[in-house]
């Protein structure tokens, strides 16, 4: 099982521009796991809404990270929250 974290906004003002990317990533992990997954593993998306704030997201990468051990973030779409997410991350 490879656990991968999806973070962007839901709710909130960036909602109308990252739904369409977590839709898309999960788009994207279905068809990987279809062909069989990554070195025959299976791809586990954790999603999270940043809710269009710095600090939400902030602590939502720390969540992924920690309760889903998400090996890889995707999401952060504002150059904002991924400054915020950064701080987590390193």
């Amino acid at each position: 099982m490879v656990s991968v974290g999806i973070l962007h906004s839901f709710s909130g003002p960036m909602a109308v521009s990252e739904t369409p990317l977590r839709d898309a990533a999960l788009m994207a992990i279905d068809e990987i796991n279809r062909q069989g997954g990554v070195l025959g593993e299976e791809i586990i998306p954790f999603v999270e809404d940043g809710a269009s704030t710095p600090r939400t997201f902030a602590a939502k990468a720390k969540k992924l990270i920690k309760r889903s051990q998400a090996s890889t973030l995707f999401g952060c779409w504002t150059s904002a929250c991924r400054k915020a997410v950064q701080l987590v991350v390193e």
